[in-house]
C-alpha cells in the first residue's frame, strides 16, 4: 500500500529542501514563503535580487538560500542546483516559477530575438531546471511542479503566441517528466493559472470584471497549490495540469 497521509501533516515539507525559481516576487516568492512555513528548507533562484524573500523567511524562522540566476543559462542552473543540494546532493521539491511575458501579443510584430528570450526564461529554463534536479531526486523521489498558464491551454487571450508557445510546452514537459520518472517515485505537475495580480500582467488590457469571481487571483492563491502538489497530500497524482483560473476556463 502506498504510504499516504491525512489531515495536516499531510501538507508537510518539514525536512525537505525546496529549490523554487522566479523566488523574487509574485508566484515565485508566494511559493518560497509558503514552503518555508509547511517547514521545507528553500533555495531561491532569480535573475533579480531576492532580499525581500530571504528576509521574509527568516521572519518566520526559516532557512533560505538565494541565488542570482537566469534559468536560460543552463550551466548557471547546474551550479546553483549543485551549490543548493550541498553535500548530500539531495534535492527534494523543484518549483519552476520564473517566467517573462514579452512584448508582442501578435504574431506579425514578433521577432526572433524576442521569441529566444521568452522561450529562453521560460520554457528552456524550467527544461534546464528540471534536467539538474533529476539526478538529485532518483534515488529517493520527490515532486517536480511547473507554473504553465491558462494561456497554454485555451491559446492566450491577451498573450502573445511565444508565451503561449512556452507555456504550452511546460504542460508537455511534465506530462513527459512523470512518464519518465514514475518508476523513480518523482511526481510531476503543473498549474495553469489564469490572470493573478502580479507585476507580470500590469497595464495588459486584463480586466477583473471579465472574471467569474470577478477578481484576479492573488500569488498565494496559487502558492497553495503549488503547496499541494509538492506535498504528500498529493501521493496519487502525476502527469496533471492543474486549473486555478476562478472559473474562468473549466475542462
Amino acid at each position: 500500500m502506498a504510504n499516504t497521509r491525512t489531515g495536516p501533516e499531510a501538507f508537510s515539507l518539514e525536512g525537505r529542501l525546496a529549490v523554487v525559481t522566479g523566488a523574487s516576487r509574485g508566484v515565485g516568492q508566494a511559493t518560497a514563503v509558503a514552503f518555508c512555513r509547511a517547514g521545507a528548507r528553500v533555495a531561491l533562484l532569480d535573475v533579480l535580487d531576492m532580499d525581500e524573500t530571504v528576509e521574509q523567511i527568516k521572519s518566520l524562522g526559516g532557512e533560505a538560500d538565494a541565488y542570482r540566476v537566469d534559468v536560460s543559462d543552463r550551466s548557471a542552473v547546474q551550479d546553483a542546483v549543485r551549490g543548493a543540494a550541498g553535500g548530500a546532493g539531495r534535492i527534494d521539491v523543484l518549483v519552476t516559477a520564473a517566467a517573462i511575458y514579452g512584448d508582442t501579443t501578435g504574431i506579425d510584430d514578433l521577432d526572433e530575438a524576442e521569441l529566444e528570450r521568452v522561450l529562453g526564461v521560460n520554457l528552456k529554463g524550467t527544461l534546464w531546471c528540471v534536467q539538474a534536479v533529476l539526478p538529485r531526486m532518483r534515488e529517493h523521489g520527490g515532486n517536480i511542479v511547473c507554473i504553465g498558464s491558462l494561456a497554454g491551454k485555451i491559446g492566450g487571450v491577451l498573450a502573445g503566441p511565444a508565451y503561449v508557445a512556452s507555456k504550452g510546452g511546460i504542460h508537455a514537459i511534465v506530462k513527459w517528466v512523470a512518464k519518465a520518472e514514475a518508476a523513480n517515485k518523482i511526481y510531476a505537475n503543473a498549474i495553469a493559472p489564469g490572470a493573478i495580480d502580479t507585476q507580470m500582467i500590469a497595464g495588459k488590457g486584463y480586466q477583473s470584471n471579465n472574471l467569474p469571481l470577478k477578481r484576479f487571483a492573488q500569488p498565494e492563491e496559487i502558492a497553495s497549490a503549488a503547496l499541494f502538489l509538492a506535498s504528500p497530500a498529493s501521493s496519487y497524482v502525476t502527469g496533471t495540469v492543474m486549473d486555478v483560473n476562478g472559473g474562468f476556463f473549466m475542462g
